[in-house]
């Protein structure tokens, strides 16, 4: 007859009748060939940020357009090194994209360093429209339009730092050089 389970075990804690017991060790996800489910959340980061990417591109490109129809006497060159600085962290948010989305060795860190740059623009654009504010009101609707951006770029931020992608990207590394691959060292 054996005890009821509120009297307790007979056999001290990790011991069994033959021996100790080891404990459980947690096994980790063997998914054979097929990678890591991709989690919602890196889909959703990957989107946004390819949002980010296109809209900042559309900007450059209309910053380019429209400073040199109007641009004399020198000002090309501001026009041009304006267009290159505002579509260099659209390639950079397009790259983070790129590399979240790497099928065997994804990395947040583009993504990451696109949103930190994009914060910096965004906080520069948003203290130049808050200074025109008092001599014109066009420069209101260019103040909501950098709160918004951050506001996106935040969210975008907040995506990516979650335990969800950080565990799929080490997951999915794993995973890679369980099957023999080795990622690409950087030439320096």
């Amino acid at each position: 007859m054996s005890q009821p389970p509120w009297q307790g075990n007979r056999y001290p804690q990790g011991h069994g009748p033959g021996g100790p017991v080891p404990p459980p060790q947690p096994q980790q996800p063997q998914y054979g060939p097929q990678a890591p489910p991709r989690p919602g959340v890196v889909l959703a980061a990957a989107v946004l940020g390819g949002l980010v990417a296109l809209i900042i591109l559309g900007v450059a490109v209309y910053t380019l357009v429209v400073g040199l129809s109007g641009a004399s006497g020198g000002g090309e060159i501001v026009v041009v090194l304006l267009t290159l600085i505002v579509g260099g962290v659209g390639a950079m948010h397009a790259l983070g994209v790129v590399g979240l989305l790497h099928p065997r060795f994804p990395s947040a860190a583009r993504m990451a360093l696109a949103g930190w740059t994009t914060m910096a623009v965004v906080a520069f654009g948003a203290f130049r429209s808050v200074r025109g504010l008092g001599e014109d009101g066009a420069d209101f609707a260019t103040l909501l339009v950098w709160i918004v951006l951050a506001a996106v770029v935040i969210t975008l931020m907040v995506l990516i730092t979650r335990p969800a992608v950080a565990q799929w990207v080490q997951a999915t590394h794993a995973h890679s050089r369980r099957l023999g691959h080795v990622p690409k060292q950087r030439r320096r």
